[in-house]
Order: structure tokens, then C-alpha cells, then sequence
């Protein structure tokens, strides 16, 4: 007995079918094999392990949904798992599981202040899906403001503590990478 309820365990292996860790249906799962590569690996060498995790999760929808909540600017940490956790707002314990599932498959990082951005594997894989930035349901389109980086002027930027001035400035190179790509 694990303790957990049965809508509990089948949300875990919902959520480990949907990025590659197990396979299966209606009470049968079995691990697959890059799932079983991860599970090997972390006994032996957990860096490893994380990098053929990453392997599978760029693949997955996770990658594609960091990708679209961090596009324009690294976030901290609970605002991250808000967008990621969508329309489940009853259990915002998911967005901030799957926020840590994304930092331990390397997909995103997370510095010491809880800033959140992408990793560079998923800037790279996402050259590879010519992801066109969608406006936001109800929003208007709005044309860049000329004078600006990541929508802050110098004096904003100038006014970030260290820690975020050093991360956006970390991501520039990236994110002009994406723009040249759309």
C-alpha cells in the first residue's frame, strides 16, 4: 500500500505515459525503454540520467509549454508553475511538480533567487518546431516598443537586482536566436 489515492497514482502515470517514462493503459504499465534507461542510469551516474531524461522530455509537450510561458522573459519559479498548471487551478501542487520534473530533465533552470528560464537544449529543439508566437486569447497584438530589451528600457534593467540582470542578460543571445528563427 503506497498511501496514495487511486486518482493520485493514475495522475503520476498519466503524466509519466505522456512524457515517455512508462507505457500502457487501464492498469497495465510497463516502463519503457527510455524510461528504463533513466532508472538505470540514476543509479549509477544521476547527471547522466538527467540528460537522457531531457532526451525524452524535449520531445514531450512539457518542453513545448516552458518554451511558450518563458518566450518572453525568465519568471520566477510560482509564476512559472501558474502558467504551467493552465485550467487544473484546483491542484497548484501540479504546476510546481512539473516545474521541478523540468528543472531535474534539464529543460529549464532555476537560479538561486527561484528565476526560472529556458535551458539552452530547449532553445535549440525549438528551432526545430518554428514555433510561432501565438497572441493570447483576448489580447491584443501589440508592436514592440522601439528602446527596449525583453520590454524593459535601460533604466528598468539598470533597476533589476544582480541576480535577474545577470539571467536576462544570460538569455539575450538565446532569445535573439528565437526571434531570427520566427
Amino acid at each position: 500500500m503506497t498511501g496514495l489515492s487511486a486518482e493520485t497514482l493514475g495522475g503520476v502515470l498519466s503524466f509519466q505515459q505522456s512524457v515517455g517514462l512508462v507505457g500502457g493503459a487501464r492498469g497495465k504499465y510497463a516502463v519503457t525503454p527510455g524510461g528504463w534507461s533513466v532508472a538505470e542510469m540514476w543509479k549509477q551516474d544521476q547527471p547522466r540520467a538527467c540528460l537522457l531524461l531531457q532526451e525524452l522530455f524535449l520531445k514531450q509537450w512539457p518542453a513545448r509549454l516552458a518554451l511558450d510561458a518563458l518566450r518572453d522573459a525568465p519568471v520566477p519559479q510560482e509564476e512559472l508553475a501558474r502558467r504551467l498548471q493552465g485550467k487544473s487551478a484546483g491542484n497548484a501542487r501540479k504546476g510546481r511538480y512539473l516545474v521541478d520534473w523540468l528543472v531535474l530533465a534539464l529543460v529549464v533552470h532555476r537560479d538561486a533567487s527561484a528565476l526560472v528560464y529556458p535551458s539552452s537544449a530547449l532553445l535549440s529543439t525549438s528551432r526545430a518546431w518554428r514555433v510561432e508566437p501565438q497572441p493570447r486569447s483576448g489580447s491584443v497584438q501589440q508592436l514592440p516598443r522601439q528602446g527596449v530589451l525583453m520590454g524593459m528600457t535601460h533604466s528598468e534593467l539598470r533597476a533589476l537586482p544582480p541576480q535577474h540582470y545577470m539571467a536576462v542578460l544570460d538569455n539575450v543571445a538565446a532569445l535573439a536566436a528565437l526571434d531570427r528563427v520566427g
